[in-house]
């Protein structure tokens, strides 16, 4: 009995395994973001952030961000800091501002529409949609 519980557990290994691979693969791509997309102005329409569970709705919408060619940024709201710069990496924007803090954000658009999520070092998950302006 031991025996083919043993064989069984090869079998099923050998069959599991390159599933989990092909699978893992398919997760493993980053989506890349089109950085010229991004340049312009842009007004948040809708944010969540939330903390300890309690989420907190619109507390960003009128923030103004406009994303620079020359890998600037200014933004109408002190918690991004007025000016700053910007690097990024695969679908992800790496945010230096003036004060030296950093932030990353995860960034999607689709059409005229820009969303960024991710968590901030305090533990506050967000997730803000931009409509572009110019």
């Amino acid at each position: 009995m031991k025996k083919i519980i043993k064989m069984l557990s090869i079998l099923l290994a050998m069959v599991a395994l390159p599933m989990i691979f092909a699978c893992s693969s398919d997760h493993a791509e980053e989506e890349v973001l089109d950085i010229q997309k991004a340049y312009g102005t842009w007004m948040c329409i809708q944010s969540t952030d939330t903390y300890l569970g309690q989420s907190y709705n619109g507390l960003f919408v009128g923030v103004q961000v406009t994303i620079n060619k020359d890998g600037s940024y200014t933004s109408t709201s002190l918690n991004f800091g007025y000016s700053g710069t910007y690097t990024y990496t695969g679908n992800k924007i790496t945010a230096r501002n003036s004060s030296g803090d950093t932030f990353v954000v995860k960034v999607s658009i689709n059409g005229d529409r820009m969303t960024w999520s991710g968590t901030t070092s305090t533990g506050i998950s967000f997730k803000y949609i931009f409509q572009k302006e110019t």
